[in-house]
C-alpha cells in the first residue's frame, strides 16, 4: 500500500456543465433523482481521474470506492433542457469514511441542489474495507460544508410493507459486479403509487447502502410511512439480509 500520486494542479474542487436531456427527467419533465446521483457518481470519478487516481489506477492499487451514504437536499430541480453546472470537491477522510460534497446551479450561479457523501473504500480482492487515509493523504482537499450535518444513520424499519422478489437484472450491475448505486434508487422510486408520484417531488432524500447485491440476488423493496410527506425503506435479499435503507422527504 502506497500513498496515491496526485497530479500537479489538481484541482480542489472540480466541475462540469450538463444539459438536462428528455431521458433524464419524469413526467413533469423534472431531473430524476437517480439521474441526478449518475451525475454525482460521473462527477466524483471524473475528479479523482483528473487528479491522477481514476479507477484503473486504483485497480492497479487493488481498490475500489463504494457509496456508504449520502444525504441530498433539494431546493428546486432543474427541469428539461437546462443547462446546470455540478460542482464536487473532497473534504478529507476520518476513520473508514472519505467525504465529498457536491453542488448543482443553475446558469446564473443559483443554488439548486445541495448534497453530502460518505464513501468507503474496498479491497478488490479481499472485498475489505482499507481505510482511506493514507491512499488519500494527498488528494486536494476543502473543508467547506454544504449542509450542517453528515448523513444520518438510518434506523432498522419496524413494519414495513414489501413489494414482490425480483431478481437483480444484467443493466443493474457494474464494472466491480455489484448492484449499481441508483438501480436501488430507482427500484425505491418505483415501488411507490404512481398517482402520489405524480403529485409529490422529492424534498430531501438519505440512503444508507450496507450490503451489496450481485447477480442472482432476489430483491424487494420495504415502506414505512413516518408522517404525511416523510416515508422509510429498504431493500432486502430474499434471506432477510438488508441491502440499503433510504428517507425521503416529499412535498
Amino acid at each position: 500500500m502506497s500513498a496515491f500520486q496526485i497530479l500537479p494542479g489538481s484541482p480542489i474542487i472540480f466541475a462540469e456543465n450538463f444539459t438536462v436531456r428528455s431521458y433524464h427527467v419524469d413526467l413533469h419533465q423534472r431531473l430524476t433523482i437517480h439521474k441526478l446521483c449518475s451525475f454525482f457518481q460521473d462527477i466524483a470519478g471524473n475528479h479523482t481521474v483528473e487528479c491522477g487516481v481514476g479507477w484503473d489506477v486504483m485497480q492497479q492499487q487493488q481498490v475500489f470506492w463504494v457509496l456508504s451514504r449520502m444525504y441530498i437536499e433539494v431546493l428546486s430541480f432543474p427541469v428539461w433542457h437546462d443547462k446546470i453546472s455540478i460542482k464536487t470537491w473532497s473534504m478529507g477522510t476520518d476513520g473508514l469514511y472519505a467525504y465529498r460534497n457536491f453542488r448543482v446551479e443553475n446558469e446564473r450561479g443559483d443554488v439548486l441542489i445541495k448534497a453530502s457523501s460518505m464513501w468507503l473504500m474496498v479491497n478488490t480482492e479481499t472485498r475489505r474495507l482499507v481505510r482511506p487515509g493514507e491512499y488519500m493523504e494527498n488528494f486536494p482537499l476543502c473543508t467547506d460544508r454544504l449542509l450542517d450535518t453528515d448523513p444520518e444513520k438510518i434506523p432498522p424499519l419496524e413494519a414495513p410493507a414489501y413489494t414482490e422478489l425480483l431478481q437483480v437484472s444484467f443493466t443493474e450491475t457494474d464494472m466491480n459486479m455489484h448492484t449499481n448505486n441508483v438501480s436501488y434508487i430507482e427500484r425505491i422510486i418505483n415501488s411507490y403509487d404512481f398517482d402520489f408520484l405524480m403529485k409529490k417531488q422529492v424534498a430531501s432524500f438519505v440512503i444508507n447502502f450496507i450490503k451489496e447485491a450481485v447477480p442472482g440476488d432476489l430483491l424487494k423493496v420495504g415502506c414505512q410511512q413516518v408522517d404525511e410527506n416523510e416515508f422509510v425503506n429498504n431493500i432486502v435479499r430474499a434471506d432477510g439480509t438488508e441491502m440499503v435503507r433510504t428517507r425521503i422527504v416529499w412535498r
